[in-house]
């Protein structure tokens, strides 16, 4: 763990394996997140709709799955890594105002998140 998904609007541009491993490197620096445990995707959205619908706008929210047992002081941590790498990734289009950054994080219960991991 964690799970991490960035979904997005279609219409952004960014290095994807760069965020993620900087990502990934902030997290395990914590001492909270194992390295073994981080697995990144993107999910883009074609269809969308932004406040009144302009065509520049665009959205990204940051989701973390995290497995319940952190507290609420070290899942608000992982946010805010979250929230400031991407303000430093998307600086240009927060100055032109004409995107959204959100993060979120979920807890997963144990005896209900089932995996099974063969690269450990």
């Amino acid at each position: 763990m964690p799970h991490i998904t960035l979904e997005h609007s279609a219409n952004i541009s960014l290095d994807f394996q760069s965020f993620f491993k900087d990502l990934s490197e902030q997290l395990v620096a914590t001492g909270h997140v194992p390295k073994l445990g981080v697995k990144c995707r993107a999910v883009s959205s074609d269809n969308y709709y932004i406040i009144d619908g302009k065509p520049e706008y665009q959205m990204v929210n940051l989701l973390f799955r995290l497995r319940e047992g952190r507290s609420f002081e070290v899942r608000q941590q992982i946010s805010s890594i979250g929230m400031k790498l991407m303000s430093n990734y998307f600086q240009k289009e927060m100055k032109a105002k004409q995107i959204i950054l959100s993060t979120e994080v979920k807890e997963l219960t144990k005896e209900l998140d089932l995996t099974k991991n063969s690269i450990r």
